[in-house]
């Protein structure tokens, strides 16, 4: 649930699309400073928490048992096993590389604290705190070794989830929304706010050696959305705009523009990295998301493949099985949907009670984990019954 508001007509299509030609943007390629990352500005909520953190896993995690994948022909088999509780809105979820711990933050007024708990049985793994404004995203890097998380208090945090250890606090002008480790895990990108200006929001990319920045790619208004290609060679983002921008992560150039309706709330491409499924909405009444929709892109050529519409409301979590059979995705309302992707045909839907806000996918490809307004985290799982 990140930036909801759809911004009055998103103030009159504010400026006109503002020339929101893929051409226009330039990249700056950011210079960093002796010691650390830039500062540009103190965040718009000054980050006065302590960063300190519950010792999160003073047991190792048990092993994960041995699930069946997420996947076409399974899909049917899909069921809840697990419940766990946030106490606030949940904004994101996460799932370590192999599975075993689940970490998932949000926060409203006063509890910004990032939960994690072993997936497998739903045991408590403690807490990290530092953040003092809502966890808008959250991301492990594809060793395990690092959660990464982004807050409206202008920081993106790097933690060692373990132990608790702070390893990183990068500052930005305003907030950040959105933040993924690159595959290869060598690149943070962290999407936000930027300084007010033409160009208000930004994707910064930094190298995880070092923590220096790299590029700067420019956007407008927010970044909701954002995802890397699984072979790396590509970075969505964008959402607020109504537009998603495709760069190549080589050398920051922004090689399409793919352009919606409605804003964007979220993106995922397909493990072959040849499209993108973004999810936004399809009709409003009264600045309200009426009909929530999944685009699908083209990447090879920028070109919309399709749509499917229908939800009850917006779509706040889209994502690809791990075998790249099925589409998932979750309408705020609490509508879940699963389609394949031979001829994105609906396999699968649920509507557990208290609405959808998050949605995870384990990259192991056997658990799905949901999370809701009311501050409930779910787990589900295929389960094969007599």
């Amino acid at each position: 649930m990140k930036q909801r508001t759809w911004l009055p007509a998103i103030i009159v299509f504010v400026l006109s699309t503002l020339l929101l030609d893929a051409c226009s943007f330039s990249v700056e390629v950011l210079t960093p400073a002796a010691d650390s990352p830039p500062t540009s500005a103190q965040p718009s909520t000054p980050a006065t928490a302590t960063q300190t953190a519950d010792p999160p896993t003073a047991i190792p995690p048990s092993a994960t048992p041995t699930l069946i994948p997420i996947r076409v022909d399974t899909i049917h088999m899909l069921e809840i096993f697990e419940n766990f509780e946030l106490g606030d809105v949940v904004r994101s979820l996460a799932f370590t590389p192999d599975g075993a711990v689940l970490a998932a933050a949000g926060g409203n007024t006063d509890d910004f604290t990032i939960r994690l708990w072993e997936a497998a049985n739903g045991r408590d793994l403690g807490t990290l705190s530092g953040h003092s404004g809502i966890v808008w995203d959250l991301a492990f890097s594809p060793d395990g070794q690092m959660l990464a998380s982004v807050s409206s208090d202008g920081t993106a945090k790097v933690w060692d989830w373990r132990n608790g250890a702070l390893l990183q606090s990068l500052e930005f002008p305003h907030e950040v929304v959105s933040v993924r480790f690159s595959p290869d895990g060598q690149r943070l990108a962290v999407g936000g706010v930027d300084e007010p200006q033409i160009q208000s929001a930004a994707v910064w990319t930094f190298s995880v050696d070092s923590w220096k920045p790299m590029f700067k790619l420019p956007e407008y208004w927010n970044v909701t959305a954002l995802a890397y290609s699984p072979d790396g060679r590509l970075l969505v983002g964008g959402g607020t705009s109504r537009n998603v921008q495709v760069w190549r992560t080589s050398d920051g150039t922004s090689i399409f523009t793919l352009n919606h309706a409605h804003q964007v709330m979220e993106a995922a491409i397909s493990l072959d990295s040849s499209t993108a499924a973004t999810a936004t909405c399809a009709a409003t009444l009264n600045d309200q998301c009426t009909e929530g929709s999944i685009w699908l892109w083209d990447l090879r050529t920028g070109k919309l493949i399709g749509k499917h519409a229908g939800f009850p409301d917006v779509i706040e979590g889209v994502g690809f099985s791990v075998d790249g059979s099925s589409l998932i995705a979750a309408s705020r309302d609490g509508t879940l949907r699963v389609y394949t992707t031979s001829d994105y045909q609906l396999q699968f839907e649920a509507t557990p009670p208290g609405g959808i806000s998050a949605l995870a996918l384990s990259p192991d490809g056997g658990l799905l984990a949901t999370g809701s307004v009311n501050g409930e985290v779910r787990l589900w799982k295929i389960v094969e019954r007599p």
